[in-house]
C-alpha cells in the first residue's frame, strides 16, 4: 500500500511532523510540501494524509487548494488530516473545523493535533508582533505531542491494511 503525506509548513514544524509520520508509518511513503508541488497526483496512493498549520487563525491556502482540486480523488481514498496548532481539546477541534473542508473532515478516518512550536528567531517581524500581542508567550514555546503522531501513524497503517 502506498501513502502520500501532503503538507504545507511556514516555519518547519509541520514539515518535521510529516517526516516523523513517514518514518513511523514505514513502507512506501511519499512526503510532499505543497509549497513546492502544488498539486501532486493523488491517484497512485491508497492512503493520503493532509496537514498544515494555523497562522492568524487560518491554514495555508495551498492546503485548502490541494483539497479542493483533488476532492473526487480524496473521497475515493482513505484520508487522514493533521493540524499543527498550539491549542488542544475543544479549541483545537474548532481550529480543525475551520481549517479543513467539511466534506474532508466527514470522510477522514483520523484527525490529529501534533502540537506546535514558536521559535521567535524564525518568525518574521509581523508574525512576532502577532504572536506576542495575541498569545503573550514569555519566549519560545514547544508543545509537540509525539503520541498524536504515533496514533495517526498507527491509524494510517491500519487504513492501508487490506480488509480481512
Amino acid at each position: 500500500m502506498r501513502t502520500l503525506i501532503a503538507y504545507r509548513t511556514k516555519y518547519g514544524t509541520t514539515a518535521a511532523c510529516a517526516r516523523q509520520l513517514a518514518e513511523k508509518i514505514g513502507g512506501e511513503v511519499t512526503v510532499v510540501d505543497l509549497a513546492e508541488r502544488h498539486s501532486p497526483n493523488v491517484t497512485p496512493y491508497d492512503v493520503v494524509l493532509v496537514g498544515g498549520s494555523i497562522h492568524a487563525g487560518k491554514i495555508q491556502r495551498q492546503v485548502v487548494s490541494f483539497c479542493e482540486k483533488n476532492r473526487a480523488a480524496l473521497l475515493s481514498r482513505k484520508v487522514g488530516v493533521f493540524l499543527c496548532c498550539l491549542y488542544t481539546g475543544e479549541e483545537a477541534a474548532i481550529q480543525m473545523q475551520s481549517a479543513f473542508p467539511d466534506w474532508l473532515l466527514a470522510h477522514a478516518f483520523a484527525r490529529a493535533f501534533p502540537g506546535a512550536e514558536i521559535r521567535y528567531g524564525k518568525l518574521t517581524l509581523i508574525d512576532r508582533f502577532l504572536v506576542r500581542s495575541l498569545l503573550h508567550p514569555p519566549g519560545d514555546v514547544s508543545r509537540l505531542n509525539a503520541s498524536a503522531l504515533d496514533e495517526l501513524a498507527a491509524a494510517a497503517r491500519a487504513a492501508a491494511s487490506p480488509a480481512r
